[in-house]
Order: C-alpha cells, then structure tokens, then sequence
C-alpha cells in the first residue's frame, strides 16, 4: 500500500479482559481478534486464561485516507473467543471502537464492552496509539490505568468475610495447650 493512501499507523495492544463468557464448566482458552479495514489480527490463546486472561500483545494497522462506506475504515472491531481445538472456536463477545477520535488526539486506553446477541458478555483492555504521516499530536492525555494495574487479573469478590473475621483466614490461630483452667 503506498504511503499517499494511508493516513499513518494505528498500534492496538490488547492488554487483557474481564468477566468473559465463560459457556462451560472447565476453564477456557480464550483470545483476542482486532479487524480494521479488512485486516485482521488476533493474540495466541492463553491456556488456562478463563474469565480474565492477559495477552499484552501489540498489532499495527494502517489507517487509509478514505474512510470508506459507512466509515467502515474507522470502525475497530474486537473480539474474543474461546479456541476449541477440535471443532469451531466459540465467540465470548465483540465490541466496536470509532477510532475517529483517536486519530484526532493520537491516543486511546480504556476499556471496551463485549457483547452477543445474548447480553454484556465482558470487557477487553485496549490501548491504541496513532502515528500519522504528518507531525504529532502536541499533548498527551495520561493512562486511565494504574501502572501497577496494568497486567493484574481482578481480586476475586467474596462479600461475606470468613469465621472469625476477615483477618483469620490469613492467620489462623495456633493450637495451644492449656492443661489448667487459668490459661
């Protein structure tokens, strides 16, 4: 593709997802799958990954001129599925970003809603970076992530507090041995 054509180049890294769709009972495999302009990109299953796997890997697209029929060159679609070694992989939910804005001020991190025809199935960490062929953008935005959050699987959620408190299940009280009552 010449370089008259293109706009610049979109760097997309799918960082990682939560509260996927998890349609059975053993823990799944999922991936991550970015389309735009009729390019299509996806991450390498995390074994294991479940509902809130991480994948932090990076893709570059090029971003055209033209932004076609319907904006159909503007529009980011991103999936996640559950690869199924023997038969079709299943899809978790898919979401779209309008990548307008991020031509405009160069970046964009935030979290993007998954669906299917069944409901919210989970959201997907995106981080995407615009490169044009013309000078940058003048200012950054920051991250809306914590640095320390960036790679981190969410806490499990557990509202009602283990016997005793919610300290004893981290410290569990020693056996001790009192033979006379005055202990």
């Amino acid at each position: 593709m010449s370089q008259s054509q293109e706009l610049g180049t979109l760097i997309v890294v799918i960082l990682k997802a939560r509260h996927l769709h998890q349609p059975s009972f053993y823990k799944q495999d999922p991936y991550a799958q970015a389309s735009l302009s009729g390019q299509t990109q996806r991450t390498k299953p995390e074994p294991k990954g479940g509902q809130h796997p991480v994948w932090d890997e990076e893709f570059r697209f090029p971003v055209l001129v033209d932004p076609g029929k319907d904006n159909v060159n503007r529009k980011l679609e991103v999936s996640c599925w559950k690869d199924e070694p023997r038969s079709e992989d299943k899809l978790l939910g898919k979401g779209i970003v309008d990548i307008e804005s991020t031509l405009k001020t160069g970046e964009f991190d935030d979290w993007v809603p998954l669906e299917t025809s069944g409901g919210a199935r989970g959201e997907l960490y995106l981080e995407m970076t615009f490169y044009a062929n013309g000078p940058p953008p003048l200012n950054r935005r920051p991250s809306k992530i914590k640095q320390s959050d960036r790679l981190t699987r969410p806490q499990s959620y557990n509202p009602v507090p283990p016997k005793g408190g919610p300290s004893s299940a981290l410290n569990p009280t020693p056996y001790t041995t009192c033979i006379f009552t005055s202990c």
